[in-house]
């Protein structure tokens, strides 16, 4: 693990980011039909771009799915390839297993395939993006595990125990590939040098299928047979929590954005949801029989996933989390050259009434760095206490992190989930550029600015005087990378609201505009400059009290599109 280290000069800010209640939805499930009759659909994931990637098991194409329903489809070069799982690549890509053709497959943005054939046969099941840089994957009919490289060698590693059948892999925050062993009840773990380990369940004939990472740091994997959700340490410790329909059929995981473990039951056509705690609540899909497989946490906050029999992709929007936890992290980005180390900060507040035991932070998105954390004291940023070493928050309490990510490979800007858990809470909810980290490393410097917004307020919340009215908010920055010429903008996110932007930069001792504002501004920025900047907000129309949604983010992009820095404040109307 990196030794962490505070940088200079960047203030830590954030429990007023963070003090704000969540935005408040019911659970509602929308469906879209796919294109293709018949096409099966299995695996799904989140890409880099925004949207949810999916493949079609009969249909032999990949799908794409907007967050507001539009689908696009790609065919695949092989007849009957049957793909299967998939999970976005380090470098931009799409990633899926293509069973009856014994093929990994990679599909561009563009929705350019390429199929890489595994020399030595067996059909692949699960595949995840592996701390090294690296796709991991298991062979269902090969009883092993494989690797393949962005440019696509392939290396085999058997697994000890004969007649396995592993089926999914997820990507532990340990930096381990972790899979559920189907036919001998057991749950493997490989390190990225190839040495697996593996661990009985304490119940037989399980049949354990699909496995994730939790907020909590643990693995949370599924039992076919029995219909139970299982929890395994990366030390190995298992706990089983029994569902109230034992022929339920659960299949597949994913971690929402409300600090839950979701998963998908194939018996009865539902989509469920499992705190760290084990509390599960059920969801019945509207078209019976559908057969729900594939889940992900999408980038809009709702759980997406898919019907296999139903042939559609179905969206649930969560309820607010009622998590007396809350958390932020600053900066927003980092991009950082590969075998750096990026740094950030993070604070959680406890609200609740009684201590949060046993905090800690953990990554949940598979991203190729080795993590670690460390409390800091609040007025100082200095380092405190030991690594990576949980700690108790008071009631009414904030307790303040740095988090540092150690790159080990180069990896497209990833929006790093970090789960906020306590031993005795439900973890934070998480929130796109509130307690994420927009991480990327690459062999040549690229931008990397720090970003942070102040409020008239100085709460983080941008207040609109009525329906007609205006505001503006200041934005500071630090371009810790190298030199380039970026173009800054603001916008709402997936959120539709009745407001104006304009950004413009300023003079740093008067804070008045340098240049005339507009839409999106494009200037040099050179390595070690501090710009400023204003963005003025026109309001047609109210803007409700919706923090978690309602916000104004302001984002930095290079040439080639990639964002190198952003921020955000929330909106309202009073």
């Amino acid at each position: 693990m990196p030794r962490l280290r505070r940088r200079p000069g960047t203030a830590l800010a954030v429990c007023a980011l963070i003090a704000l209640p969540a935005a408040a939805f019911g659970q509602t499930i929308t469906e879209f039909p796919v294109p293709t009759m018949g096409s099966q659909p299995f695996g799904i994931v989140a890409g880099a771009d925004g949207a949810l990637w999916f493949t079609e098991s009969s249909g032999d194409k990949i799908g794409r799915i907007t967050t507001t329903g539009t689908i696009t489809e790609f065919p695949v070069p092989t007849a009957g390839a049957q793909p299967f799982s998939i999970t976005a690549g380090p470098d931009g890509n799409i990633w899926f297993t293509e069973v009856s053709a014994q093929q990994i497959g990679r599909i561009s943005p563009n929705g350019t395939v390429t199929e890489f054939p595994i020399s030595g046969g067996g059909g692949p099941g699960g595949i995840a993006l592996g701390a090294d840089g690296a796709l991991w994957f298991s062979l269902i009919t090969g009883n092993e595990v494989g690797r393949i490289t962005t440019a696509g060698a392939i290396t085999e590693f058997p697994i000890p125990t004969g007649g396995a059948i592993p089926h999914q892999l997820g990507t532990g925050p340990d930096g381990t590939l972790w899979f559920p062993e189907v036919g001998t009840d057991k749950v493997g773990r490989i390190d990225t040098g190839g040495t697996i380990s593996e661990f009985p369940l304490p119940s037989s004939g399980a049949e354990p299928f699909g496995i994730t990472t939790g907020p909590d740091g643990n693995l949370w994997f599924s039992e076919f047979t029995t219909g139970k959700i299982g929890r395994i340490t990366p030390s190995g410790s298992i706990t089983e929590f029994p569902l109230a329909d034992s022929a339920s059929n659960p299949l597949l995981l994913a971690s929402g954005a409300d600090g839950a473990v979701w998963f998908t039951q194939a018996a009865t056509s539902q989509v469920a949801r499992i705190t760290t705690a084990g509390v599960v609540t059920e969801f019945t899909v509207p078209t019976a029989g559908s057969l729900p497989q594939g889940i992900a946490a999408g980038p809009d906050g709702n759980l997406w996933f898919v019907e296999q029999t139903a042939n559609r992709i179905g969206r649930l929007v969560p309820a607010a989390s009622t998590s007396p936890l809350v958390a932020a992290v600053l900066p927003s980005s980092r991009s950082v050259v590969t075998g750096a180390t990026a740094t950030a900060f993070a604070t959680m507040i406890n609200s609740g009434s009684t201590a949060a035991t046993e905090c800690a932070i953990t990554p949940v998105s598979a991203v190729p760095v080795d993590f670690t954390y460390q409390t800091t004291d609040p007025a100082t940023n200095a380092l405190a206490g030991t690594p990576d070493t949980p700690v108790t928050i008071e009631p009414g309490a904030a307790q303040s992190f740095l988090v540092a990510f150690a790159t080990n490979a180069d990896f497209v800007p990833i929006d790093v989930v970090l789960g906020f858990a306590c031993g005795n809470a439900i973890a934070a909810p998480s929130g796109a550029g509130l307690n994420t980290l927009l991480l990327s490393a690459s062999a040549t410097p690229t931008p990397d600015i720090i970003a942070l917004s102040a409020t008239a307020s100085n709460d983080g919340i941008l207040d609109l005087p009525g329906a007609d009215g205006a505001a503006a908010f200041a934005l500071a920055t630090d371009n810790l990378g190298a030199a380039a010429t970026l173009a800054i903008s603001a916008d709402t996110g997936d959120a539709v609201l009745p407001v104006s932007l304009a950004i413009c930069p300023t003079d740093a001792a008067t804070g008045a505009c340098s240049a005339a504002a507009a839409a999106s501004i494009t200037i040099p920025i050179a390595a070690g400059a501090t710009p400023t900047f204003a963005i003025f907000v026109q309001a047609s129309g109210t803007v409700p009290f919706e923090p978690a949604a309602n916000r104004i983010s302001v984002r930095f992009r290079d040439a080639g599109g990639a964002v190198r820095g952003s921020t955000s404040v929330a909106l309202r109307t009073q």
